[in-house]
């Protein structure tokens, strides 16, 4: 485990940066293959219920309780996990989609209270009052230097986490399948699991920066540089941790702050953005034009951006009749009626689930 050469540094080495959420219909006309249709009178329509409320807060969700689950009833869990193996085993590709759910599942909650949260934001839940991940994400910083001390523990968290069991698990399932991962997380758990060229990082990723404005294109990944702020870090006698001013982070082009490559206004859709796209694109349409058989495969995504994986799953699966769709979640699993017999929902744990397929398989 890196950490910063201050003392107080040590309280600070695993943080989490801020996610600033996007609801989906501020994204959908960028999205491939989505079944959301702009109208000649330039209102905007999807294939779902018109009103249908899929665009809620997630935070609302939260503290409700879980559902019935697939596994209290033993063999209705296992004939769905033989079915899940078997549609993997048969088919030609297999496109993932994976939420936050996943890394739920690997022991990574971002959004409740944890004994991870308690030892790693110590510092700053005294200096700032947030209680969660989830409200370190919103939580407005009063200066610069503040916020780059979080940004700073938010980028070493990232890297020195290590890979969940679900995220190795599944890339060990899929090694001898043609596999394409679109994730909406930007923790750095699935570009670490699975192969370059195999995933696109829809909503970016916290260990990378970009300029704030931005100026270019170009996004970084540089572990010096977060080293070097870690190391400069200190927390004051009023309890807040900063980092010096002359030590923050900025472009070496216009001399503005850098800013963590996470989805908000300025996000930059660079080069690496637009590389992953478009191998997600050829992919996906290459396997769906030639008719191959293709298992859209959605883990552990809410309804806070189903306008990224859910409804572009939804929509291919019910064009392309050799398509199937399965979604498994332990609290919003669901499968349209409208796909019939090539849509299956799963209410269980991911990490169990993915266990559950563990074995000698043909492929």
């Amino acid at each position: 485990m890196r950490l910063g050469s201050s003392p107080d540094a040590a309280l600070l080495r695993h943080s989490f940066s801020r996610e600033r959420i996007q609801f989906a219909w501020e994204l959908l006309d960028a999205l491939p293959f989505s079944s959301y249709e702009r109208r000649e009178d330039g209102t905007s329509g999807s294939g779902a219920s018109e009103g249908a409320p899929i665009n809620r807060l997630y935070v609302q969700t939260l503290g409700q309780p879980l559902p019935p689950q697939d596994t209290e009833d033993p063999a209705l869990y296992m004939r769905k996990v033989e079915q899940l193996a078997s549609l993997i085993n048969d088919a030609d590709a297999v496109v993932v989609g994976i939420g936050s759910g996943m890394s739920t599942s690997a022991g990574y909650d971002f959004y409740h209270q944890s004994d991870l949260f308690d030892f790693a934001f110590d510092s700053f839940r005294r200096a700032h009052g947030f209680d969660t991940l989830f409200d370190g994400m919103y939580h407005m910083f009063s200066t610069n230097e503040e916020q780059w001390a979080f940004n700073a523990a938010v980028s070493d968290f990232a890297e020195c986490l290590p890979v969940g069991a679900p995220y190795r698990k599944l890339a060990m399932l899929l090694s001898g399948k043609e596999h394409f991962v679109l994730t909406t997380n930007v923790d750095g758990q699935v570009p670490r699991a699975f192969a370059k060229g195999s995933y696109w990082l829809f909503q970016g990723d916290m260990r990378f920066l970009q300029c704030s404005q931005p100026c270019n294109d170009e996004v970084v990944h540089d572990v010096s540089v977060t080293m070097g702020l870690l190391a400069s870090m200190s927390v004051g006698e009023d309890g807040v941790p900063r980092i010096p001013t002359d030590r923050l982070s900025r472009c070496p082009e216009c001399n503005h702050l850098m800013a963590p490559w996470v989805r908000d206004v300025n996000f930059a859709e660079g080069r690496l953005w637009r590389e992953q796209k478009d191998a997600y694109e050829k992919f996906v349409g290459n396997h769906l034009a030639a008719g191959h058989r293709v298992l859209f495969l959605e883990l552990g995504v809410s309804s806070m951006t189903p306008a990224i994986i859910k409804l572009p799953f939804w929509s291919m699966t019910e064009r392309y009749d050799n398509a199937f769709y399965v979604c498994v979640n332990r609290a919003e699993a669901s499968a349209p009626q409208q796909l019939g017999q090539r849509g299956m929902a799963m209410t269980a744990d991911l990490a169990r689930v993915i266990d559950s397929l563990e074995g000698p398989r043909s492929y």
